[in-house]
């Protein structure tokens, strides 16, 4: 027999908040730690802090199924990812029966939750470790099993509430990530609070603060509460998407994108671009978080955060070629008469659509060292008119010359004009320079002792000059 399909398993006569008893459950073991072992404010911070770093990743795939389009304009918002073109994809993929459809538009929300996370962590694991280590909370049986009860009731909501119930049919990405963020908030907030009035009956009122903030964001997934529920969910709003217009028949041209070509633009934009900015976010994490779970770090916590920090920076950077891969790996750019329709195959939902006469200014992107590399071709054009006006990319395609006859582009020529071999001779030497001037101030005692720090932080600026002469060269 089949499997079931969600949506199929019939849960609506449970009543609504029984999908909060495990986190109301695992609540009360914190409470029960300071009422019955005498935990420290330090201790219970602690034990909640560990389920927040939790939190972040579940949210992140829970935000996966999120079946509301994201709203346009998050100003009010923690995450703002507006500027990310797979926000704007349509459809979505079916990974496995017994799970829900997976938005590949949401794949950004997932990435920056987790990501977030990792920052939250370090900064309150800061003022934590003024007051207690974090090695020494987990040396404590009723804590470890305190952190292990509260992720089981995270998890156990999830399953109980978010997915057997439907709510991912009702919620968006922004608000799913919004919620873990406002929580660690609320506890940068009574961090302070807490450690000044340690008293018992101040930490146990800490306690049900903590459970009414949960009881908030259990219902804000499920779009009801007051205020304090609003605001743990951030601004959303009843966002819809058009239908596009996609005439009938079958299409008398279409062609795909190059998806090889698409992956080696992917790999190179996170090797060049976003790269070295993680880089320097990974490193801050192994530095910030050694230096503030214990106060004499040893070897092995060293290498367990270098090796935490490097797991973040693979994370960050596959989830960058990710997120381009999806945007545009499986596009077919269609004609139908006198209109353009770009399709993607993966989610087998039409994108975007437009008359072919709307397209102008077109020009080819010069400066894709892999189009030049492969042969392929990447186009830029404008589409539509005043308010509607919008830049697009097209591709790239392996046969350009075909592209922009089959949709009448006003495009010159495909032709690259040849590279200024000057310019590029002074991005390589640029790249050379800067890398030996690095190994001099820092493994030499050229530099001051703390060159290394220095390098670090400004180890995205470094890339700028080499970038700027490589697009010097295709000028």
């Amino acid at each position: 027999m089949a499997p079931p399909r969600y949506g199929d398993v019939p849960t609506s006569s449970l009543p609504a908040g029984i999908g909060f008893l495990p986190v109301l459950s695992a609540n009360l073991l914190p409470l029960a730690g300071v009422l019955w072992f005498g935990w420290n404010p330090g201790t219970l911070l602690a034990v909640y802090v560990l389920e927040l770093l939790f939190l972040f990743p579940l949210s992140g795939v829970k935000a996966l199924f999120a079946g509301r389009p994201p709203t346009s304009s998050r100003e009010d918002g923690v995450f703002s990812l507006s500027d990310n073109d797979l926000v704007d994809k349509r459809g979505s993929v079916t990974v496995h029966d017994r799970l829900p459809p997976v938005y590949p538009r949401n794949v950004p929300f997932a990435t920056a939750v987790v990501g977030g996370g990792a920052w939250v962590g370090v900064f309150l694991l800061a003022p934590l470790s003024e007051v207690v280590s974090v090695l020494d909370v987990l040396a404590r049986p009723e804590a470890v099993v305190s952190v292990a009860a509260l992720v089981v009731g995270q998890v156990g909501e999830t399953a109980a509430e978010f997915l057997r119930r439907d709510r991912y049919a009702e919620r968006s990405p922004y608000a799913l990530v919004e919620i873990p963020a406002r929580q660690a908030m609320f506890l940068a907030c009574f961090l302070f609070v807490v450690i000044l009035g340690g008293a018992t009956v101040a930490l146990a009122g800490f306690v049900f603060v903590k459970l009414l903030f949960e009881w908030s964001g259990f219902r804000a997934e499920q779009g009801g509460g007051g205020r304090l529920t609003s605001w743990l969910s951030g601004p959303d709003g009843d966002a819809t998407r058009g239908e596009i217009d996609v005439p009938d028949g079958r299409p008398s041209v279409a062609i795909d994108a190059d998806r090889r070509a698409v992956v080696a633009a992917a790999v190179w934009r996170a090797a060049t671009t976003t790269g070295p900015f993680y880089v320097t976010m990974a490193a801050m994490v192994w530095i910030g978080g050694t230096a503030f779970v214990v106060e004499e770090s040893s070897l092995a916590v060293w290498v367990g955060f270098g090796l935490f920090a490097l797991a973040l920076l693979a994370f960050m950077l596959v989830g960058d070629i990710v997120e381009s891969v999806l945007a545009s790996g499986w596009l077919t750019y269609r004609r139908f008469g006198d209109r353009l329709v770009v399709h993607d195959r993966l989610t087998n939902e039409s994108q975007w659509a437009a008359a072919v006469g709307d397209l102008r200014d077109a020009e080819v992107v010069a400066t894709r060292p892999t189009d030049r590399y492969l042969g392929t071709r990447t186009i830029a054009a404008t589409v539509g008119w005043g308010d509607d006006e919008t830049e697009h990319t097209l591709g790239p395609v392996a046969d350009a010359e075909a592209f922009v006859d089959s949709f009448d582009l006003p495009v010159g020529s495909t032709d690259l004009l040849p590279l200024d071999r000057r310019f590029v001779g002074a991005a390589i030497a640029s790249v050379v320079l800067t890398a030996v001037g690095v190994v001099t101030v820092v493994f030499t005692p050229l530099g001051p002792s703390t060159s290394w720090l220095l390098a670090l932080f400004l180890f995205p600026v470094f890339a700028i000059v080499p970038k700027g002469f490589w697009k010097l060269a295709h000028s």
